[in-house]
């Protein structure tokens, strides 16, 4: 069952309001991510509007990442397809996410459980494509596995995941006002309180910092009351 869904101008109808429900826009890889495996963590989330497929849990821990990382300002699932030749033999791999990070630079990245990289021979395999295509496919072949990733960074990347799950822009907007003046860093308790809104001026502020408002003071902090941030 391919995880596709209608672009937004082809959904109309009594009873739906755009403020309330906007349809997600489909993937824009090559390949859906099979919906059942007996061996891996499988299924999609939706980032910034549009489809995400997974079939690891490294694959997923990297794409809530990225979509957290300010440096990247794309990233694809499941492209591009790439031919290259292993000894007599033309075959073709699939990366598992092609990203764009300032100032341009292009990665194919592949992604690993780390006790799956030498088994797997993917090594071997980039090193081919890296050779054959040079800088036609990207500016960079990568392979990653859960071990790029810090704790902080997998506990940040699910959070902001989760809570953008759930927008309400009237609090958001509230918080980019009373924000505005911000000069220097700031706790997000500093934030909540002057927001008035509790639990959910936390809410909000992770939104923001989400959407590039705010961002936090020292990059490697866990997101919690405490941490500081400073206006993007």
């Amino acid at each position: 069952m391919p995880l596709r869904t209608q672009h937004p101008d082809q959904v109309s109808g009594p009873g739906i309001n755009p403020e309330i429900w906007k349809p997600t826009r489909p993937s824009e890889g090559l390949l859906d991510a099979p919906l059942r495996s007996r061996f891996a963590t499988t299924g999609f989330m939706v980032e910034d509007g549009r489809l995400i497929g997974f079939a690891s849990r490294p694959e997923k821990y990297a794409g809530e990442s990225f979509a957290l990382d300010f440096d990247i300002t794309h990233f694809v699932e499941q492209y591009p397809r790439v031919p290259y030749r292993d000894g007599n033999t033309i075959r073709h791999h699939t990366f598992d996410y092609y990203t764009v990070r300032q100032p341009g630079i292009r990665a194919c990245v592949a992604i690993k459980h780390s006790s799956r990289v030498e088994k797997s021979g993917i090594r071997k395999v980039l090193k081919l494509i890296a050779e054959q295509a040079g800088r036609k496919i990207a500016d960079e072949v990568v392979l990653m596995t859960e071990a790029d990733f810090t704790r902080n960074e997998r506990f940040n990347a699910e959070l902001v995941h989760e809570i953008r799950r759930h927008p309400v822009p009237e609090h958001d907007n509230h918080v980019r006002l009373i924000a505005a003046e911000i000069i220097g860093a700031v706790s997000i308790a500093d934030v909540v309180k002057l927001s008035g809104l509790a639990a959910e001026g936390f809410r909000a502020t992770v939104r923001l910092i989400a959407d590039r408002f705010f961002r936090l003071a020292d990059v490697d902090d866990r997101i919690d009351y405490h941490t500081r941030i400073r206006r993007y």
